[in-house]
């Protein structure tokens, strides 16, 4: 990966998360389908694009539109032919909303949620719509990292989640942010659970897998 910032700098090392690293590699295999809930600049996608191979397909949503020239430059250093880049949200809803901008490119905490500085409009969709949109009937591993919009984006999803279209997802529950907002990383949890997933406790208490 070009090292155009700080995550770009580390692939190589594989210094930069390596335990998501790893859930990664254990789910991802040529012919395989990722997506992406808040693909920051593109180091994932990156990573999935070379374990899925010329066969599979990558999809990177990412709200922040100043990171979109960061992503489009890592995926083209990396001959990324097979990443598709959305700039949009994913929540319980369709249509237009706010993303609070965080100060820092890197620090990932930009949100729909909370908030007194810059923001921008942004489209958003409903988790079962944007897979129409992007033409995906099913994927392999979708990794959720989107401060707090988990819960709207899960809760608003049993159908989408019982149906087993999303085999396995790697999930950031931020707590303390849910918490702040009058909910509950539990209810979340035991709602997955519910759908007919389970955790993969190999990989820790983050990762669930469907159970057909």
């Amino acid at each position: 990966m070009n090292p155009v910032s700080l995550a770009g700098s580390k692939i190589a090392s594989s210094e930069f998360e390596p335990t998501m690293r790893f859930v990664l590699e254990t789910y991802l295999k040529p012919g395989g389908v990722f997506i992406d809930l808040g693909a920051n600049e593109g180091y994932f996608p990156v990573i999935a694009s070379r374990l899925v191979g010329i066969t599979g397909s990558v999809i990177a949503v990412e709200p922040q539109s100043r990171l979109h020239g960061v992503i489009q430059t890592n995926l083209s250093a990396n001959q990324c032919s097979n990443v598709r880049v959305f700039r949009c949200a994913i929540s319980d809803r369709n249509g237009e909303a706010r993303l609070s901008l965080a100060p820092s490119l890197i620090t990932g905490s930009s949100s729909l949620f909370g908030g007194r500085g810059k923001s921008e409009a942004v489209e958003c969709y409903r988790l079962q719509d944007f897979l129409e949109h992007a033409q995906i009937s099913s994927c392999d591993l979708m990794k959720v990292d989107i401060e707090s919009a988990e819960y709207e984006v899960f809760m608003s999803s049993g159908d989408l989640l019982r149906s087993g279209r999303i085999r396995n997802i790697a999930l950031e529950i931020h707590n303390s942010l849910l918490k702040e907002r009058g909910l509950s990383g539990q209810t979340l949890h035991e709602h997955i659970l519910a759908c007919g997933y389970s955790l993969d406790d190999s990989l820790g208490n983050w990762v669930y897998k469907f159970n057909p």
